[in-house]
């Protein structure tokens, strides 16, 4: 198990608070058969953001998406992929998120929520063409979101936390799977 613990600033941003796991940018969803998984455990679920998916940038700490009232999205990456949990939004539950070329997929409420302390498995299965299917401890998710990544994008694995108070958040992520077919 590899532990993110975030800051426990009162400024509350990924740039104060934030952790990031990450490797490099080797895969693409045209490749053909990208998939990522990795099984994940919040120590808390009060003031934090957590994203859990792929990614198109390493070269700075950096939030792939973000919610606030109104569960408003905000797509930092150009090309991103995944599942995320904000409590800013107004619906405390995890959402699947796209972004490709800067242009959002429809983002999906899962109507599920993390428990603390208890580890999920989340999986995401991409198309050659950056359609993308969630899965969650086995079961699907939602429905599938149509042009989630620009399949020709070079991605990376990531995991990214942030507290959104004065306390510091644990995120735990144990095995984390990326594959494709070449």
């Amino acid at each position: 198990v590899v532990r993110l613990t975030t800051g426990d600033d009162a400024g509350a941003t990924m740039a104060i608070n934030g952790g990031q796991l990450q490797s490099d940018l080797n895969w693409r969803a045209s490749q053909g058969g990208l998939v990522f998984e990795s099984q994940v455990v919040l120590d808390a679920i009060t003031n934090v953001c957590v994203f859990v998916g792929l990614t198109d940038q390493i070269a700075a700490l950096e939030m792939p998406f973000t919610l606030a009232a109104g569960d408003v999205l905000t797509s930092n990456a150009s090309d991103a992929v995944g599942v995320l949990f904000d409590t800013a939004a107004d619906t405390d539950n995890w959402w699947l998120v796209g972004v490709a070329a800067d242009v959002d997929a429809a983002k999906e409420n899962s109507a599920l929520a993390p428990v603390a302390g208890t580890f999920e498995t989340w999986r995401i299965e991409l198309t050659a063409t950056g359609n993308a299917d969630f899965y969650r401890n086995g079961t699907k998710v939602g429905s599938t979101m149509a042009a989630a990544v620009t399949a020709s994008t070079s991605l990376t694995p990531v995991i990214a936390a942030f507290a959104r108070g004065a306390a510091s958040r644990n995120v735990d992520a144990g095995e984390i799977l990326v594959q494709a077919i070449r």
